[in-house]
């Protein structure tokens, strides 16, 4: 059955944009893309030879449009004063100025340009796709590295605080609403076991000594743009916002270099490809390696284990509550995700050393074709 909303929103698409383009005639609109937050479409029109994207902002997500509008708008100032290798695409005004169109019914939408020339990539299969991808988000946060994260605001409260985080699960495990806790039990003390040791990073952070900067927050390889074998731009900035660099480097590396799913059942195929983890940092690191501070050098090799505990401990959070965050498509789905995710850490923790290795290594190498030159 066809959903009326969708039918609604269809016949409504030819007057949104015309708050953007109100001299131009659409000869196209379709829906474009995979992703499942936004409502995202492909846009020509006649007589203009660049496409564009429309987009319907998801605000039960992301509660405030207008401030994700201004962060992207910030990050394309600073991105306008030079010339890079890389890019963003750009946020165009409605006609009257405005950075975002709010409908009639209370919906958010933006235009975009569309990079031309551009594909992705779903999953890291080469090492040169994992080297172009710390290429590309390392470019990213040393672009942002002169702005001031205190003028940003978080798209989602907390998203990636560790602490809250625990407190989450802590809430979960004490009150077990789904009874599952006795079941999963050394999960769980598998989990407490290493929340000192991660706690230390948040507490760094908090005392000042490791810098909150403007960082991405959802650092998939699929939010890069390709063309050839060259990252050529950065892509969905709606969690843009103040963090540390170990959010954007660590949670790249948790989904970038996994050998499986997020939800293998089969634990034997869950590893940590090490190819994947020095190609990546190799181009990560020689990006950023001018900005980053003796504190952040020394925990770098704790950033991936940080972000995959946040993920599974939010993942046994859930499947404790009774699934009511994650959809979940049988009884022990989100159990399966954790598991996964603690097989990850388990990989990691076994290659510390190397890691280590790597990293200091990567620390030194100079950035590969990503000359910045300032324009007059």
């Amino acid at each position: 059955m066809i959903d009326p909303e969708l039918i609604k929103i269809v016949f409504m698409l030819p007057d949104i944009v015309k708050k953007f383009f109100p001299y131009h005639t659409v000869s196209e609109i379709k829906p474009f893309g995979d992703g499942h937050i936004n409502d995202t479409y492909k846009l020509a029109l006649e007589g203009d030879a660049a496409h564009y994207i429309l987009q319907r902002i998801n605000t039960n997500v992301f509660k405030d449009p207008q401030g994700i509008a201004e962060t992207h708008l910030k990050i394309q100032e600073v991105v306008a004063k030079r010339d890079y290798a890389l890019t963003i695409a750009k946020l165009l005004p409605t006609a009257d100025g405005k950075l975002i169109h709010f409908d009639d019914e209370g919906n958010a939408w933006r235009v975009t340009t569309f990079i031309a020339g551009s594909y992705t990539v779903d999953v890291v299969e080469e090492p040169w796709q994992a080297f172009e991808a710390g290429n590309g988000y390392g470019w990213f946060v040393k672009a942002c590295d002169g702005l001031d994260a205190s003028g940003f605001k978080e798209a989602i409260k907390d998203f990636h605080r560790l602490s809250f985080r625990i407190w989450q699960l802590n809430e979960a495990i004490a009150a077990n609403k789904a009874d599952r806790l006795a079941a999963v039990q050394n999960i769980v003390d598998f989990f407490k076991a290493r929340e000192g040791r991660l706690s230390l990073i948040e507490a760094l952070v908090d005392e000042g000594k490791i810098p909150l900067r403007v960082v991405h927050n959802d650092t998939k390889i699929n939010n890069l743009l390709f063309r050839g074998q060259k990252a050529a731009a950065v892509i969905d900035l709606d969690t843009v916002g103040p963090g540390i660099i170990f959010y954007d480097y660590g949670d790249a590396l948790r989904t970038g270099a996994s050998t499986a799913a997020e939800d293998e059942k089969d634990l034997s195929k869950v590893g940590f490809n090490m190819n994947s983890f020095a190609a990546f940092t190799k181009g990560y690191m020689g990006q950023v390696n001018p900005i980053v501070t003796e504190n952040e050098e020394q925990h770098f090799f704790l950033a991936p284990v940080l972000m995959t505990y946040i993920m599974g401990i939010r993942f046994l959070a859930d499947y404790l509550n009774g699934d009511v965050y994650y959809k979940t498509a049988y009884k022990e789905h989100n159990i399966d995700r954790c598991k996964v995710q603690k097989k990850l850490i388990e990989c990691m923790e076994e290659k510390e050393g190397e890691m280590k290795a790597i990293i200091e290594k990567a620390l030194q190498t100079l950035p590969e074709s990503r000359i910045m030159v300032i324009k007059e």
